[in-house]
């Protein structure tokens, strides 16, 4: 009976690996589309680049060839400190709906494995707008030092038409917004029009505007190749004939990210970003998506320690409407 039970390392082989996590959401349609194989290499490329080693513990369990439960991680490990996350995001844990005792004991061995790599600090969370928590979580939750941590996150919901998403936008950002799109020409960069050049053009106003080159350019043709292959793409703001505003939003599925942006800083008093927003949460909206993230957010009125910048980013984001969405990680820390 035990020769049943299987461990499919993603490692080992991703094809199969792949195939299998996408059975999981037919139980869980909101898994969280950022946990994507060209998202991760991305992720994976950015470790790479900062010096991290990293070793892949991102497997599927499976009973007579059929998955039971999943775990997409890795061990980072830089000047002899290892963490365990997927560098900038948490470790995602998923479990089918239903799972026997034995099932469950498989689980409780690999929550053991993990508690005997020496690390300094782990990250992991359920699937997104979920409120029930993996065993994954359940097991380390019990046998560790590790805290339930709640965050939010705000959702924009697509399924509403034009108007009424217009309606639920603060009421000074229409100005705003109308400012960018008659000031600036907005251009939409997706498979049918991107080019590497326009990558080029935000990198540099990337570097510029941070002072200083935060990742590598291979990073950057990540992002080119994902676009190229329609799972994301760039808006752009030229403003008198110059790149002054431009961003990246993920799409791999019916969920959209909003992945990073840049803005010049000497043009700050102009609303730059806005109207880029806009027509991105539109444009994901145009491609089916039903969600669109606009990304986590520290709320002073649940996190009481956030910093000025923090809660500045909360007010900028909760200017175009959606809901706060409660989400969590089980973190722990190691201290010695």
């Amino acid at each position: 009976m035990n020769s049943d039970y299987e461990i499919i390392y993603k490692e080992n082989n991703p094809n199969q690996f792949w195939r299998l996590f996408d059975s999981f959401k037919l139980d869980y349609p909101n898994i969280g589309s950022i946990y994507h194989p060209k998202i991760l290499d991305y992720y994976f490329l950015r470790a790479a680049d900062n010096g991290y080693h990293l070793k892949d513990y991102s497997c599927i369990f499976t009973f007579k060839d059929e998955p039971y439960s999943a775990f997409l991680g890795a061990e980072f490990t830089k000047n002899s400190i290892s963490n365990l996350n997927l560098f900038e995001m948490p470790c995602l844990a998923v479990d089918k709906n239903t799972i026997s005792l034995n099932k469950k004991k498989k689980i409780k061995s690999f929550s053991e494995f993990i508690l005997k790599l020496n690390l300094k600090s782990f990250q992991i969370k359920g699937p997104e707008l979920e409120s029930k928590i993996p065993l994954l979580c359940e097991f380390l939750l019990s046998d560790t030092q590790s805290e339930l941590k709640p965050y939010t996150t705000r959702i924009i919901d697509l399924r509403h038409n034009e108007i009424d998403l217009k309606r639920t936008i603060r009421k000074s950002y229409h100005s705003l917004i109308n400012w960018g799109l008659n000031s600036m020409k907005i251009q939409i960069h997706d498979k049918s029009n991107i080019k590497w050049e326009t990558v080029q053009k935000f990198r540099n106003l990337h570097i510029k505007e941070a002072r200083r080159e935060t990742r590598s350019i291979e990073t950057w043709r990540k992002q080119f190749e994902a676009t190229c292959e329609g799972i994301a793409f760039f808006i752009t703001g030229t403003f008198q004939e110059e790149l002054v505003s431009a961003g990246y939003f993920l799409c791999p599925e019916k969920i959209c990210y909003y992945g990073s942006s840049a803005s010049r800083r000497d043009l700050f008093d102009k609303p730059l970003s806005h109207a880029i927003i806009w027509t991105a949460i539109l444009e994901s909206k145009k491609r089916g998506s039903f969600l669109f993230n606009i990304g986590s957010t520290y709320e002073s009125k649940i996190n009481k320690t956030a910093t000025s910048k923090e809660k500045n980013i909360a007010y900028f984001k909760e200017g175009f409407g959606g809901n706060l969405i409660m989400n969590y990680i089980i973190e722990s820390k190691n201290e010695t």
